[in-house]
């Protein structure tokens, strides 16, 4: 059985960021410890250190009352990613595997115990399919049946269920908890208070780089969480993301007719986005709500009619449209700063001048001017992207895009794995591209973000479109969820 971790005055810097300072932590075998907290209080900077992929400044670590041995972490720790750590040119059986080869003249096939494993997590139809071909969901499933395929002490899930369905999640932490029952460490990291109070024993907030507080038996509630969560805000954030109001009578800023995917998963689908309007598409993997999102911006195949700001064509779409995955690592530049990711995507007219010779004075204060706009969180522009937290990675890949001043604004799960307080943050920026006559287009996995973010939802069930719903209409999320609920059943049915 493995042994219990003790960790004692654990201290971790970037430059002038100090993610931990002074962190107090025990991990306990055989229970889920859950780790909450807003965005920048060091809670990936302890996953990594833990897994022995940064090495801390200062503090102790210790198993059994010996050092733990960080340069066998790799060994010891297996972690499920917020952001898919895999290999896009191998098939998910070989994502499994690596690591795991052994000494083979031929392909290594995977072992009876894997298939059982890619089986139960959903995983068979796509065994011999290169990863890079696969949904961002199955992408998750894979690494987290990689996690599990380890022969590891302590397992690391970093919003684990972040792309899953309820379904899949459900199968998820039923995995968690054997690993947990086997006398396993377990650590759960994630912004889903309800995943917290169901499938942890203990939860732990950190704030400001250490432990603030523990939660656990009677006192562990969403309620509690929650009060300690927004004790943890540093500074005030924007008030609600945003006055939800009829735009029935604005003119259609995206007009969609005879849409059809050439992959099959939707056809003939007709819609439009109007002025000064947030719409949001929701469905379930595998319904064609994402692909539809990703055709818009042209990353899916897809044909039929399509006109931007009265303009037809893909010519239209590349000139009025910016696009932001689900996934920031193909947004964002992993290997340059802070201020220049949010100059990426700036034409040389902006930051060049004769000769297109670049212009650093004018350079410096757009980047200045985007982290005021974007409420980023980062001590200076020379930071690594790296380094900040998932929520102002967001808010930088979202200033990207909007930085080529579009009029048409299409994200995919806009605030996935993102705190509270980011999301405010993030919804009162859409709406305040919306209100400047734009419209924004979002594809949403959760019913909360659409209540509090979108003007209309339009819900996507096996290809087909929901007559759209009125947020404004709909008193308490609770009855948005219901009939969202009912529109994805009758078109599985229809």
């Amino acid at each position: 059985m493995t042994q219990r971790i003790e960790i004692r005055g654990l201290r971790k810097g970037y430059g002038n960021t100090k993610a931990l300072v002074g962190l107090d932590l025990d991990l306990i075998p055989g229970e889920v410890l859950g780790i909450a907290g807003p965005n920048g209080a060091g809670k990936s900077t302890l996953v990594r250190i833990l897994a022995g992929e940064e090495r801390h400044d200062g503090g102790e670590v210790r198993i059994g009352g010996a050092a733990f041995p960080l340069a066998e972490a790799a060994r010891l720790v297996a972690v499920v990613h917020q952001e898919p750590q895999l290999f896009p040119n191998l098939t998910v059986a070989e994502n499994l595997l690596v690591g795991r080869e052994g000494a083979h003249l031929l392909r290594p096939a995977p072992p009876d115990g894997d298939r059982a494993l890619m089986t139960a997590l959903g995983l068979g139809p796509y065994v011999a399919r290169p990863l890079g071909d696969c949904t961002l969901a199955v992408q998750q499933r894979t690494e987290i049946a990689r996690a599990l395929a380890r022969d590891a002490r302590v397992f690391l899930f970093d919003e684990p269920n972040s792309a899953l369905t309820d379904e899949e999640s459900d199968e998820l932490f039923q995995e968690i908890r054997k690993l947990a029952d086997a006398g396993n460490i377990v650590i759960l990291v994630t912004h889903r208070l309800g995943d917290l109070v169901e499938h942890t024993s203990r939860v732990v907030v950190m704030r400001d780089g250490k432990v603030a507080a523990e939660l656990q038996g009677a006192a562990l509630t969403e309620e509690g969480i929650a009060q300690l969560l927004v004790l943890a805000e540093h500074r005030a954030t924007p008030d609600s993301a945003r006055g939800l109001r009829d735009t029935r009578a604005e003119a259609a800023l995206l007009q969609v007719r005879g849409w059809t995917h050439r992959g099959g998963l939707f056809a003939g689908l007709s819609f439009a986005a109007a002025r000064g309007e947030i719409l949001a598409l929701m469905g379930v993997e595998g319904s064609g709500a994402r692909e539809l999102l990703r055709s818009l911006g042209g990353v899916e195949a897809s044909q039929g009619e399509i006109s931007v700001m009265g303009e037809s064509g893909a010519g239209a779409v590349r000139r009025y449209t910016a696009y932001v995955p689900a996934t920031r690592q193909l947004s964002l530049y992993s290997n340059l700063s802070v201020g220049n990711n949010l100059l990426a995507r700036l034409g040389k007219p902006d930051i060049a001048g004769f000769g297109y010779a670049l212009r650093p004075r004018r350079m410096r204060a757009l980047a200045e001017d985007a982290v005021r706009r974007f409420y980023v969180k980062t001590r200076t522009l020379g930071q690594g992207i790296r380094s900040l937290s998932g929520g102002n990675q967001q808010k930088v890949a979202i200033a990207q895009a909007l930085a080529s001043r579009p009029r048409l604004l299409l994200l995919e799960e806009p605030t996935r794995g993102v705190d509270i307080g980011a999301r405010r943050e993030i919804y009162r920026l859409l709406s305040d591209f919306a209100a400047d006559g734009n419209a924004v287009v979002m594809y949403c996995t959760e019913v909360p973000e659409m209540f509090e973010a979108a003007d209309r939802v339009v819900v996507v069930s096996d290809g087909r479109l929901s007559s759209s719903l009125s947020v404004a209409a709909f008193p308490h999320v609770e009855a948005l969820a219901t009939e969202v609920t009912r529109l994805e059943r009758h078109g599985r049915q229809t």
